[in-house]
């Protein structure tokens, strides 16, 4: 476990996992919310609709939360360190997509 934790608990680790974390909550939205519709009219229904942008990368970036709260138990505070940066890298993007586009 001492390995484990001296290879992911870096802050780098955190970052890149805090930038594609939302990602793959972008996908778990689809799918619980849309999966009626086809994943190429989703996403097209978000790029049409510039009043979602920032509403759908917010719900996105909750995704981090269970990355955060894994690596707590885990004690990487590292790479807590990471995914709050990377989170805090996603925020002056909704900030522009909800107040100036």
């Amino acid at each position: 476990m001492d390995e484990l934790k001296m290879k992911f608990n870096r802050l780098w680790a955190g970052i890149v996992l805090g930038l594609i974390g939302p990602w793959f909550g972008f996908g778990i939205f689809y799918l619980i919310v849309y999966n009626h519709r086809p994943f190429e009219s989703f996403v097209r229904m978000i790029l049409n609709n510039s009043g979602t942008y920032s509403s759908v990368i917010s719900v996105s970036i909750l995704f981090n939360l269970i990355f955060f709260y894994l690596a707590l138990r885990l004690e990487w505070y590292y790479m807590v360190r990471g995914i709050i940066m990377a989170t805090l890298i996603y925020a002056p993007i909704i900030v522009y997509f909800r107040y100036v586009a």
